[in-house]
């Protein structure tokens, strides 16, 4: 574990060892760049594109200064280099040291567009005194994570609860006549708690009814001035309550749920009159704990807080002695030293930023103190800029910013990294009764600032409104391609006009543009990215081909199309590999695939193959065999029949009969509309007439064609709005097809196992280490082990059913915990069950759990990551299934043999949409459709894909659907490292949405950089695109998606022979023969009719023979066929008396007689 853990430890740079760095950083530049080949800059870069991967020069430069260098850095030196081989290179570009003219001017702009917060879009949430009509004043604003809504409680004694919405969920009035002071939520016991001047008031807020039930605790020694929960009741049913007073104390009151009875009030029930509510007084002695306290203040205390992330809890005072304290709250039970901070004139507010790992005071001085959690010596730094005195502070997590507030409502906005002031807004709204604001609460969850005084106002976040004030644009004219290259994490979008975009996907952020790549008004109609994802590869509606260095963004090769205004565009580019050389698989051109080598020895883009459209009928089987139908006439020819798609198909016999093909060329009766590659060698292309065409890359020839069977009932959708939307049923056009293969990840068992053995080897001798002269503590530790052991196992096992049920469903992107609420549930679950082994060690335990919940977080961790380790999962994989989606609006699945087994039609508010688009996950769990109305629609098809022949309708679930666009869906994308999906339209856009509800995050060319949740909790409310009014749509049970499902016909035979079986009931089974022993190799024919019957005579003399030798037969192009008629029956001729003949008839009766 020790050499393990120096391995990870470099040393430190020193003046010697920085100087030899940059030598080699100056030699790599120069071999990099080319310098000493005698070339033209021209040639060198070409050279450069060519052989520099950038892969490589990451790993190179990773090496040579750490691994510490962002890879936006990285690609920014990449691109310089790619695109000017002579340009100077300076080592302090790989650190960000130096900026473009943009990114300055970026950061100089300032205005209402690029201002924290939108003062303009505040919001009235509604009165201090919540539903009493009385002017009051808001004294405390709380947010409650576990119940999403907020707690307020005004200073004459109402407690209001507002929903996320900001809507009034329940209120009522303590009936106190000492002002309320605080308040906060007590999570075990699920009751809301404020604190007066005189007591402590609890209250059900799940109560119905008029007259609402109230317990106050109440006398004290003290007046309480503020309070919090702190979490460290060890039952279910108990709360305990940190709150200061006016004489510098902070108490600890435990409250459990046994002590709000009737019986212990004192006096019974009181009620002044019948509007007013029971409240039952306690008193502090007849409770189960008693109350703790400790003076921590020479002065009283205006703010407590607790912080889970430190462990610890904070109070502030305005006293110069003491002012500000950080302890554990394991010193108010004893006289251990505290740690404070000692400001002039004391603090009044404080707040903790998590991210930045800061704490930030303020108070009369009007200073803002930044300190760090751990030293208190001095302030790491100090905000100036308030004139008056500092009542409030609250800090933003997200962006990392702290929000101050002072008595003449001025708002200042800081910047944590930079110590520099964003944003200064005033409250200057008259309304009646008191406008000084009183306190102040930031919500990271929907981002919004709550601020209280007679009234609640909401201020949201420029951001989360910016994207709502604009109407999303990123190309001038509408866009048709997008595409994305996972290896550099950027993306492309074309449009048109034939102009071309890269951004950086996590950012959004324009990286360079191509205007007119392929000429004034030629539209590019098709992009392709190669296998290493550094050559694009475009083309256009003209039928030009170009290839471009996507790093550099420069033109390495290009095909010239015809400059005329016939339709020769290109519908699809595909990279692939023909006889280990890099092709260029284009289709277009008025229907023709061509094939073009894209090696980096040749200069131009010769066509080295096209591929043939013949097809032969009748080389196989098809239809029923038994089928017969009549023969024509002699004379007449076997003519083909038409077909409904526009073709030409034999009749029924002739398909039959193996002997008679029938040649046709495809691209005659078949439209190619789009293109798809599988490696190794095949091509997908879907049809106008709803047909999907196999190619062989190697042959370039049809290999099958997969037809889609005539609809049983065809749904008669009219139209909406356009009118050049046809019937759903009418017209079967493939828009899009994709080849999914699912693959479900899963621990593995040994990992896992591993694991587990690691930690409890470590563990032990830790405790051996640390138990090595006392035997007892050596018999704790034994104990202590043992209840370890089984903690391991069970986090493990549960671990792995965790990760097991996300790899078969795979869609749970909206789970309700992350990945430390996992471990703390799963702590709670253990500590309930050895509660009553454990008592006795409680502070040694509690150590314990944190140390193996900071273990099981780095699991959990792995276990959540997208790019899992391959040596920790085993990846099962499944048949593969092809999906087209069509202009009737239906969503077809296909097995690999060409069978339909599953019509889906999604459920939106316009049934019967044209699909245009679709993409998928990685792993093929998700599916997502676009539609000709700007819908997108998210599917479940993780478990479809693991029985994809089950005839359950459950399988295929549609999980939401939303629009996205006004306009089509040209083009869709998804990321799985960032779990978003990226869609462009005819309207000129390029969005972005995330997760599984279909959240909008942004759209390309916006002002601010992307800003993607971490989970469902965190993302915050969910915003529309400006021109967007519609929102998300849920399936219910009674509407869903309309599915058509196609059973697959398999013939089984259920009856076969099983040697074994039948052994013991031969003749011959008691006399073995062993001078004739069996061959093991030997066929046996296990079919039980076919192993019953006769064996068939000779007859192969006469099968066919070999064609081409006239030796061993004869050769015949074509053998006409012709029916030959049934004569009719013969008839007995008519009798005649002649010569002759009379006579022997006369013989003949003669000889009768």
């Amino acid at each position: 574990m020790a050499d393990g853990a120096t391995e990870g430890l470099q040393r430190p740079y020193t003046v010697g060892t920085f100087q030899t760095k940059l030598n080699e950083f100056q030699e790599l530049m120069k071999d990099i760049t080319l310098q000493d080949v005698e070339a033209t800059p021209e040639e060198r870069r070409q050279m450069i594109t060519e052989n520099l991967r950038f892969d490589q020069f990451c790993d190179t430069l990773k090496e040579l200064f750490g691994s510490d260098i962002k890879n936006q850095d990285l690609k920014a030196l990449y691109r310089k280099i790619s695109t000017n081989p002579d340009a100077k290179v300076d080592w302090s570009e790989l650190f960000g040291y130096i900026q473009t003219s943009a990114e300055e001017k970026e950061e100089v702009m300032v205005g209402e567009e690029v201002s924290v917060f939108t003062v303009s879009k505040r919001r009235r949430v509604g009165e201090a005194a919540g539903d009493k009509k009385r002017r009051d004043t808001v004294q405390s604003i709380r947010f409650v994570p576990s119940l999403d809504c907020y707690i307020t409680c005004s200073q004459k004694g109402t407690i209001a609860v507002w929903t996320s919405k900001l809507r009034l969920q329940g209120c009522v009035d303590i009936n106190e006549i000492a002002w309320v002071t605080g308040c906060d939520y007590l999570p075990n016991i699920r009751r809301v708690a404020c604190c007066t001047e005189r007591s402590i008031n609890i209250w059900d807020n799940r109560s119905k009814g008029k007259n609402q039930h109230i317990f106050s605790i109440k006398p004290f020694d003290h007046s309480p001035q503020c309070m919090t929960v702190l979490p460290r009741s060890y039952s279910a049913l108990e709360d305990t309550i940190l709150f200061g007073d006016d004489q510098g104390y902070l108490n600890a009151l435990t409250v459990a749920a046994k002590d709000l009875t009737m019986k212990n009030s004192k006096g019974g029930e009181k009620r002044q009159s019948k509007d007013q509510n029971f409240v039952h007084v306690i008193e502090p002695s007849k409770l189960t704990h008693p109350i703790v306290s400790r003076k921590l203040h020479d002065d009283w205390v205006l703010k407590v807080k607790y912080f889970p992330e430190l462990r610890c809890f904070a109070s502030c005072s305005p006293s110069s002695r003491q002012s500000f304290v950080l302890e554990d709250p394991d010193r108010l039970f004893d006289n251990g030293e505290v740690r404070g901070v000692s400001v002039p004139k004391g603090v009044n507010a404080f707040d903790y930023c998590i991210k930045a790992n800061i704490i930030a005071t303020g108070g009369v001085d009007k200073v803002i103190r930044v300190w760090h959690p751990h030293i208190f010596s001095r302030p790491t730094g100090k905000l100036l800029g308030h004139l008056f005195t500092i009542v409030d502070i609250c800090c933003n997590e997200r962006d990392q910013h702290i929000i101050s507030l002072s008595t003449a409502r001025v708002f200042r906005v800081w910047d944590i990294h930079t110590l520099t002031s964003l944003q200064v807004f005033t409250d200057n709204e008259e309304r009646p009764g008191e406008r000084r604001i009183y306190s102040m609460i930031f919500d990271n969850k929907h981002e919004r600032l709550l601020t209280g005084s007679s009234v609640i106002d909401a201020w949201p976040l420029t951001r989360a409104v910016q994207d709502t004030m604009q109407v999303p644009h990123t190309h001038d004219r509408p866009i048709s391609q997008i595409l994305f290259n996972k290896d550099l994490g950027q993306i492309i979008t074309v449009c048109t006009e034939s102009v071309l975009k890269v951004w950086e996907m996590d950012t959004g952020k324009l990286v360079y543009t191509i205007p007119e790549c392929h000429g004034i008004n030629i539209e590019v109609t098709a992009v392709t990215l190669d296998s290493s994802g550094y050559r694009l590869a475009t083309g256009a509606f003209n039928g030009s081909i170009r290839i471009w260095d996507f790093g550099s963004g420069q033109l390495i090769k290009k095909r010239d199309g015809r400059p005329t205004d016939e339709d020769l565009s290109i519908s699809g580019l595909v990279y692939s590999f023909l006889e280990n050389d890099r092709v260029l698989i284009a289709s277009g051109w008025n229907n023709k695939i061509r094939i073009f080598l894209d090696t980096n020895e040749n200069y131009d883009l010769p066509v080295i193959r096209e591929f043939k459209d013949v097809y032969y009928y009748g080389t196989k089987l098809t239809g029923d065999p038994f089928r017969t139908t009549p023969l024509p006439d002699i004379g007449e020819s076997i003519s083909p029949k038409p077909t409904s798609r526009g073709g030409s198909q034999l009749s029924h016999h002739s398909e039959d009969m193996p002997g008679i093909m029938k040649k046709q060329n495809i691209f005659d009766s078949h439209d190619v509309t789009c293109v798809f590659y599988f490696p190794p060698n095949q091509l997908y292309t879907g049809c106008r007439n709803g047909d999907v065409l196999l190619w062989n890359i190697e042959k370039s020839y049809i290999d099958e064609i997969f037809e889609l069977p005539e609809s049983d009932e065809i749904v008669s959708t009219m139209r909406d709005e356009d009118d050049e939307l046809p019937k759903v049923g009418a017209d079967k056009k493939i828009n899009m097809l994709k080849i999914l293969t699912h693959r479900v990840r899963k621990l593995d068992p040994a990992y896992i196992k591993k694991q587990i053995v690691f930690q409890q080897t470590e563990k032990e001798e830790e405790k051996e280490k640390e138990s090595k002269g006392e035997e007892e503590s050596k018999h704790e530790g034994e104990v202590g082990s043992q209840a370890q052991r089984t903690r391991l196992e069970s986090r493990a096992s549960q671990l792995h059913k965790i990760t097991e049920k996300k790899a078969t469903e795979g869609k749970e992107t909206d789970s309700k915990m992350d990945s430390n609420t996992v471990v703390e549930e799963q702590q709670k679950t253990e500590d309930k069950k050895n509660d009553k082994d454990e008592d006795k060690n409680e502070n040694e335990q509690k150590d314990k759990k944190v140390d193996e919940e900071e273990e099981g977080n780095k699991m959990d961790v792995e276990a959540e990551e997208g790019k899992p380790d391959k040596k920790k999962y085993i990846v099962e994989t499944y048949d593969p299934i092809l999906v087209t989606v069509h202009q009737d609006s239906y969503i077809r699945f296909w097995d690999m043999k060409g069978h339909v087994l599953r019509e889906v039609m999604a459920i939106t508010r316009r049934t019967g949409i044209p699909v245009t688009v679709v993409c998928h996950d990685e792993d093929c769990n998700i599916m997502i459709t676009g539609d000709h109305k700007g819908y997108l629609t998210l599917w479940d098809i993780g478990k479809f894909l693991e029985n994809p022949e089950s005839e359950q309708e459950d399988l295929i679930k549609q999980v939401i659907c939303w629009r996205a666009h006004l306009s089509r869906i040209v083009t869709l994308s998804y990321i799985d490292h960032l779990k978003c999906i990226v869609s462009g339209s005819l309207d000129g856009s390029a969005r972005l949405w995330w997760g599984m509800n279909g959240r909008f995050v942004g759209f390309f060319s916006q002002h601010r950089p992307f800003n993607f949740p971490t989970s469902e909790e965190k993302a915050g409310p969910p915003t529309l695109p400006y021109d967007i009014t519609e929102g998300p749509l849920l399936p219910t049970k009674s509407v869903s998606a309309k599915q058509k499902i196609r059973p697959v016909k398999k013939y089984e035979y259920p009856l076969k022979f099983d040697e074994e079986k039948w052994t013991p009931f031969k003749s011959s089974a008691f006399k073995p023969d062993l001078d004739t022993p069996r061959s093991k190799f030997q066929a046996i024919d296990k079919k039980f009719f076919s192993a019953l019957i006769k064996p068939r005579a000779y007859n192969y003399h006469l099968e066919g023979v070999v064609t081409g030798k006239k030796r061993e037969g004869a050769v015949f192009r074509a053998l006409p066929v012709y029916r030959v008629r049934t004569p009719e029956n013969p008839q007995t001729p008519p009798m005649s008396f002649r010569g002759p003949e009379t006579e022997g008839l006369n013989i003949g009766q003669g000889t009768n007689k």
